[in-house]
Order: C-alpha cells, then structure tokens, then sequence
C-alpha cells in the first residue's frame, strides 16, 4: 500500500522509477532523480516512488528534506492497474512522470500511471529513430541525447522531444580534490558503483602501461578499491581512490580526464561524452546496459563497447595519444548542458496547457448549462402559456 500522509494536492509531481541491485542499475532512477531537485528548487513537491532498492548515493543522501521517497512494493497478491492507479491518484499529482518507457516489470505501474487524467510525461533515451518508446496516451517524451553527435538527423515529431544532458555544474579542473603537482599530467577517470564494474576496471588498469597517467577512481569502499588495486599490482604512485561524490565532482573528473571507465549505462555514457571524454564502457552483465547493438554507429569512435581488454587498452593508448574530439566538436558539446532545467520548463509548460484547458473546460461547461437553463425555461414559460391559451374557461 502506498501511503500519501503529508501530501497535498499543491505543486505534486510525481515520478515512478525503477532500480536493481545486481548488478547495479539506476539510470531511470538518476534522471528522475536529477529533474525533481530542479522542480523542488522551484517550490514543487516531487514524491519518487521507486521500485528495488533505494541507491547508496551522496546526493540521494542530501535531498531526503526536498523530496519525498516511497518504495514501490511489486510482489503483492492484490496489486493490479487499478490498485496502483488508485494509489497513485491519493497523493495528488499534478503531473506525473515515468523514468523511462515501459520494461516488462513496469509495465502495470506505466499503464496506472496513464490512466490518471493528469499530465504524463515520460524521460528515455536516444538511441537512435527506430529505438523510440511508445507514444500511446503519452503528453510527452523527453529524451536524452547529444544533439552535437546528430545534428540534422534528429527529425522527430510531437510528443519526441531531445533533451541535453542533465550537467548544470561543473567543478574546476583546479579546485578539484587532487594534488597540484598531477594537475598538469594526463588523468583517467573511473566511476564504478557495484564490485564486479569495479573488479573489471581495475583488471583493466593493472594493465595499462602508463606510468605517467593519473588514474582517479570513485566507489562505494575505496578501501576495498585500494586493497584490491594493491593485490593487482596497481602502482600506488598516481592512484588515489575517492568515495562517491555529488555530480558536480563527477563532472569535473569527466571534463578533467582524456578518458573515462565507466559501466555501460546510457546517462554515464552520455555525460562523459558531453564533457569531452572518451569512454570504455564496461559490461555489468549480459542483459544490462547498452551495447554495441543499441546504439548508433557514430559513436564508435568515440566509445569502446564490449570490446576485448587488448583492444580497450589499444582504445586508451590511443585516445592518450591523441584528441579524438575535433575543435569544432568540443565547441559544440560545450552547449550539452542543462538537461534539468530544459525539461522542468517543458513539465511547467504541460502542467500550464493542462490548467488552461481544465479552465476552458469548465467555463464552457457553466455557459453551456447557463443556456440550457435559459432555454429550458423558456420553454417552460411556452408550454404553460399553450396551456392557459387551451385551458376551458
């Protein structure tokens, strides 16, 4: 049962997204999370009801004040569309936003959703024109892209939209927690939330035969990270091992590195691309994640998938080498930002077409009974002055 205790029907936005555990998988649950700071910022209330388990994030940490969580609860005898949408209708919701198109264990909780008669919007994915979500009863789909990688390609029509990357800070090269004298040499970052992207990344660096490069790594335990980088043979000289930190970090390891390690999820993939690093995306699993499969061709030069640990190295060594961004291409993916804001303003333009046509609704509801009441009684005044023209004397 979903409790709405201390909800109100005032500014409600609520989102419906989905995490795993093993392995680690969060992106509908990150881009949600990321749009509902941006609404709470601008006095909404967001309530996230998720289903899995809650992630270990800092950030999640630190908005539990702003936004309200809820567990969704799937395996339940008496749990059906109209249950859920029931339940989601007692929290108010002036809009309501799903995490991503509809997977196979979300599917009752999308089609609750679309069921209310309030505003739905979806967030995805871009991967390419024949990969678009479903549209059916759906106010509008905000998809998240490079718009730099396509350019005049991108021709989608209501309710498509592409969004930027939801990158709105990005901490300085310089005030970076890093020592000075490594600040002029080049660096790798690498983020890995669950142990096994992290025991395949390590794998990696053990490998790599770059005595001068700065490997950087964030993760939930860096003293497992460091004990098992020690047991590998992993030179300590130029290492050092951060826990998680809050995206405007992340970022700036991103934009600071000249490549990044990174599982193979589509938000992570994207955002290091936007801030002009190349990108070995790490398999978490054989059904998890993108692949070369699912996304576009342009991107291989740019992002290493599924590749064997010789040719990722070859991958590193020669994106080290070189910059695989022209000038003109780093220009561009300097516009990728503010994904966040672009898609509260386009949720704030919904939610205000939605009140204007409730009001016009309504007005033309009241004219429309305000004649028949006219009507109705002229009619009246007809017949009984029929009657009385009739009526023996």
């Amino acid at each position: 049962m979903i409790s709405a205790d201390c909800m109100s029907s005032e500014n409600v936005i609520l989102f419906i997204t989905y995490t795993m555990n093993n392995p680690i998988v969060g992106g509908a649950f990150m881009r949600a999370f990321r749009l509902a700071t941006e609404m709470s910022r601008r006095g909404w209330r967001p309530i996230i009801c998720n289903s899995g388990p809650m992630l270990a994030d800092p950030k999640i940490a630190a908005a539990e004040e702003s936004i309200k969580f809820i567990r969704l609860v799937r395996e339940r005898p008496e749990l059906t569309v109209d249950v859920a949408a029931a339940e989601f209708a007692a929290m108010n919701p002036d809009i309501i936003v799903m995490g991503e198109g509809p997977i196979s264990p979300m599917r009752l909780y999308y089609d609750a959703a679309r069921r209310l008669p309030q505003p739905f919007i979806v967030l995805d994915q871009f991967y390419n024109d024949r990969l678009l979500p479903e549209k059916a009863g759906v106010d509008l789909v905000l998809l998240y892209a490079l718009s730099t990688f396509w350019r005049n390609d991108l021709l989608l029509r209501s309710p498509y939209e592409v969004t930027p990357p939801f990158i709105e800070t990005v901490v300085s090269k310089q005030d970076l927690p890093i020592p000075i004298e490594w600040r002029d040499v080049p660096w790798l970052t690498f983020v890995a939330y669950d142990t096994y992207v992290l025991k395949k990344g390590l794998d990696l660096l053990a490998r790599l035969a770059q005595p001068d490069l700065v490997k950087i790594v964030m993760c939930r335990n860096p003293a497992v990270c460091l004990r098992e980088a020690g047991a590998m043979g992993i030179a300590m000289e130029k290492f050092v091992c951060l826990p998680l930190q809050l995206d405007p970090v992340v970022f700036g390891f991103f934009s600071a590195s000249a490549v990044s390690l990174v599982s193979n999820g589509f938000l992570q993939i994207m955002d290091c691309l936007a801030l002009g690093s190349p990108v070995i995306a790490l398999q978490r699993s054989a059904s998890v994640g993108m692949n070369e499969l699912n996304i576009d061709s342009r991107f291989f030069s740019y992002v290493s998938f599924g590749e064997s640990v010789e040719r990722q190295l070859e991958r590193i060594n020669d994106w080290l080498g070189s910059d695989v961004f022209s000038p003109s291409m780093r220009m561009s993916l300097t516009t990728e930002r503010h994904g966040a804001v672009h898609c509260a303003n386009r949720v704030e333009a919904i939610h205000r077409r939605y009140l204007w046509r409730q009001s016009r609704r309504l007005r033309w509801a009241r004219s429309t009974k305000g004649a028949w009441g006219f009507l109705s009684g002229s009619i009246r005044g007809l017949v009984q002055g029929a009657r009385r023209a009739i009526r023996p004397e």
